[in-house]
């Protein structure tokens, strides 16, 4: 069931490394209409997924939690995105969840039976990883305090979004439908409160990348019932390495050799931290 639950994980890094390639191909730069249909596809898909599966339509009190919690995160999380740039935020944001993730699980669920040395290990392998692969690109900020506030805000609570299905005792199934539930009801209340003014382009792209980050959220929250959280966490941010590819391979982001050259480190350094951490 471990190496389920490792596969698990990896299969939301692959969805959470991809989930925003459709807005970047379409070139929008309205943020917060994407979060708004972002959101409305999460809450959609959840509905089928749940139909599929035979998960049910509850209103479990955790589940809606996590869900305000990600789309809080994720609204906050767009202004160090803005004011730092992805090369810049998205290692900042993905160690953040990594050691929130991690501390957690370690210190609060105790799930780390063969020891928080090699778990601390991992846990610092995958954050330099990230940290090496996604650091290619130069910093855009215009107002740069202002961003790393808002980074390691976001960081901090995308790190605590899956405790609530530990405090709960719920299963993945119990939980599903309400993650994708407090995800739509915020992600709409947000557009509101911001007024956000909607266009016909990227409608499309923007549903399509909540889709594609649901199918994360599901294999995340099985990962965590079979791992826990203290794994099933840090092995998720391996997502920072397939965005990055992304950039490299699709949209040509980075052309340097000395910059690939970079990547590919980071990427043995990352996946070494998930194999120590395996061991843990």
């Amino acid at each position: 069931m471990a190496n389920l639950g490792f596969l698990a994980a990896l299969g939301a890094a692959l969805a959470w490394g991809t989930w925003m390639v459709p807005f970047k191909k379409s070139g929008s730069s309205n943020l917060i209409q994407s979060q708004a249909l972002i959101a409305v596809a999460i809450g959609f898909s959840g509905l089928i997924i749940s139909l599929l599966l035979g998960f049910p339509l509850n209103f479990n009190i955790y589940g809606l939690i996590s869900g305000v919690l990600w789309a809080i995160g994720c609204a906050i999380s767009l202004t160090a995105l803005v004011n730092l740039g992805l090369s810049i935020a998205t290692p900042l944001l993905s160690s953040l969840v990594v050691l929130s993730s991690f501390l957690w699980g370690a210190l609060v669920f105790h799930e780390l039976p063969g020891g928080l040395m090699l778990g601390f290990l991992g846990m610092g392998l995958i954050v330099a990883g990230v940290i090496i692969v996604s650091s290619t690109g130069n910093m855009t900020s215009r107002n740069a305090k202002k961003g790393l506030l808002a980074g390691v805000i976001a960081g901090l609570i995308f790190g605590s979004q899956l405790v609530p299905i530990k405090i709960g005792h719920v299963s993945t199934a119990d939980f599903f439908f309400s993650v994708c539930l407090g995800i739509f009801i915020t992600g709409l209340l947000i557009a509101f409160i911001m007024r956000v003014k909607f266009e016909r382009k990227a409608i499309g792209s923007s549903l399509f990348c909540g889709v594609i980050w649901n199918l994360g959220n599901l294999l995340s929250l099985v990962a965590v019932s079979l791992i826990g959280l203290t794994k099933a966490g840090p092995v998720s941010q391996v997502a920072a390495l397939v965005a990055v590819l992304w950039g490299v391979f699709y949209f040509k982001e980075i052309t340097k050799r000395r910059q690939k050259i970079q990547v590919l480190i980071g990427a043995a350094v990352l996946v070494g931290g998930v194999i120590v951490l395996g061991f843990s």
